[in-house]
């Protein structure tokens, strides 16, 4: 039998590779909490960008998910393109919304998270799938700003805004552009860089006493007219620039002290980042969010027509190393007489963590309470994958791990608690001390104080553990952990779940077994504990001789 995996959609605008580099690092941090998740990615962003990005696995969905605003360059867009997008694309159409909702049924999607676009929003709503909007800016608040000279975007912007606030969570990511009302706020999202900065330059064949300064586009394919200037402009720096030709070999060409990289090159873009001495390029939110948390010197070029770009370079000179270039400046190659100072600047200190793991956290968390996530596991309680308790229960061949705890007080009477009568299993039988499922990511330990508050209100000082086995029935199987303590304080148990608790005598217990009046499990639990008790009475008995 396959190991169940745990399957979410990703919907990614493709406008740029900024926000599929957000996602990526997301997916990853998600992968690193949850190695059984899988990713169901619908994007035009292209797929070998996630094969260099993404550890975790995934199937790609060549998808329209969002038209954004429709570029001619890397600094530049067209508005009445972006229009005449917009119309084909807006509203989504019935049939459309129904084979994507029936796409992710069939792959048991539990959730769509959307780096925003709004079709993955639509989908959820449709779908009856909870969707999460990860943003720093979305696109009605982009529109806005072109409303004065072009009032065709109003429809478009109500319609978008009306999208996104059906979104079930919101997470933003600084530096945010417009602030709503959101579950979480992140420091800056981005992917980590993989391979150390000496052995970057060593394979890019930088002398360690020169200088790298990484040109960076935001993974737009354009010829830069300044190249010509770069070369020997000086002979201890070397100029690193991706993506300015399709027809290059993979490792990259290298022309005086300029190294030309194809977009798909074997150079993984943070690692670049992490391994230069200033990045030069358009402000985009990946590419800052790698420089930010690599404390690079970043020589920015900004777009006035576009709205975002005012925050990030508020952001940037607040939290970073950074120098304004102006678009002409830089088109013509004057910036290059910034750089010596951009080189120069002190590198900041960064303290506060990737985003990227707080978001996963958050979506972890969220998804594995809504969905009662439970882990599967092998025998000897590695987890090998994970599925919604309604799965895991009916299906005795997943494995899931519980945690039984036996409360004995001073006289050592053990207490056992009668089931509510709603429950599915056993009601109205009498029952071990305390039992429940480990969450999904939970420390067992954990699990077992978190049980012992939930049901009894009670918190021993020093519980024992003292064995694991397998209990399988018609309806399940668990891998039971089994812990023993002492307490004799006030017991304030859940009448949701329990209908009374008491202390039993030994005998008591004995005389009840086999009667219908203790659950099935219990009778298994108490006979396991008899056998510890009376092999560790023995084992006492042949120390002492």
């Amino acid at each position: 039998m396959m190991n169940p995996r745990l399957s979410i959609a990703y919907f990614i605008t493709s406008h740029g590779f900024g926000h599929a580099s957000r996602a990526s690092a997301v997916m990853n941090a998600v992968y690193d909490r949850w190695p059984f998740v899988h990713f169901e990615i619908y994007t035009l962003t292209p797929e070998w960008f996630f094969k260099n990005s993404l550890k975790a696995p995934f199937a790609y969905h060549a998808e329209q998910t969002d038209v954004g605003l429709v570029q001619i360059s890397s600094l530049h867009f067209n508005l009445d393109k972006t229009f005449d997008a917009l119309e084909k694309f807006l509203p989504f159409g019935q049939n459309l919304l129904d084979a994507l909702a029936e796409q992710l049924h069939f792959s048991d999607c539990q959730w769509i998270i959307s780096d925003i676009s709004p079709l993955g929003i639509a989908v959820g709503e449709h779908a009856g799938i909870t969707s999460v909007l990860v943003e720093n800016f979305t696109w009605d608040w982009i529109y806005e700003a072109y409303l004065p000279a072009d009032q065709r975007f109003r429809k478009y912007i109500d319609l978008l805004s009306d999208l996104y606030g059906k979104a079930g969570h919101r997470i933003q990511a600084q530096p945010v552009c417009s602030h709503r009302r959101a579950q979480l706020c992140t420091p800056p999202i981005s992917r980590k860089p993989l391979t150390d900065a000496r052995i970057v330059r060593e394979k890019l064949g930088i002398n360690e006493r020169d200088q790298m300064v990484l040109i960076t586009m935001g993974g737009i394919l354009e010829t830069l007219p300044f190249t010509g200037q770069l070369a020997g402009f000086d002979e201890h720096i070397c100029f690193v620039v991706p993506g300015t030709a399709s027809k290059l070999p993979s490792g990259g060409k290298k022309h005086h002290n300029i190294i030309f990289l194809p977009q798909n090159s074997t150079f993984y873009h943070p690692d670049l980042v992490n391994a230069a001495d200033a990045v030069v390029g358009k402000v985009g939110y990946s590419t800052l969010a790698e420089i930010y948390h690599a404390g690079v010197p970043y020589g920015f070029i900004t777009r006035s027509d576009f709205r975002e770009s005012s925050v990030f370079e508020s952001y940037i000179q607040s939290n970073m190393a950074g120098i304004r270039i102006d678009e002409k400046d830089f088109i013509s190659g004057e910036w290059l007489k910034q750089l010596s100072g951009l080189l120069a600047l002190p590198k900041p200190s960064i303290s506060e963590p990737n985003g990227a793991g707080s978001a996963a956290e958050y979506i972890c968390n969220h998804l594995a309470c809504e969905k009662q996530i439970l882990e599967v596991v092998d025998k000897q309680g590695c987890v090998i994958g994970a599925a919604p308790r309604k799965c895991v229960h009916g299906n005795n061949q997943l494995l899931h791990r519980v945690v039984h705890v036996l409360v004995f007080d001073k006289y050592h009477r053990l207490l056992l608690q009668k089931r509510s009568l709603n429950k599915r299993v056993a009601p109205g039988r009498w029952d071990t001390s305390v039992g429940g499922h480990v969450d999904c990511c939970e420390p067992v330990e954990k699990a077992m104080f978190r049980e012992m508050e939930e049901e009894l209100g009670i918190r021993p000082l020093a519980p024992r553990f003292i064995y694991q086995y397998i209990h399988s029935n018609d309806f399940e199987s668990e891998l039971v952990f089994t812990y023993t303590c002492r307490y004799d304080g006030k017991i304030t148990y859940n009448h949701e779940e329990i209908d009374s608790v008491r202390f039993w005598e030994m005998k008591e217990i004995i005389d009840h077994l086999g009667k219908g009046i203790l659950s099935d499990n219990f009778e298994d639990e108490f006979k396991r504990y008899q056998r510890w008790v009376e092999n560790n009475t023995s084992a006492n008995l042949k120390k002492s001789k």
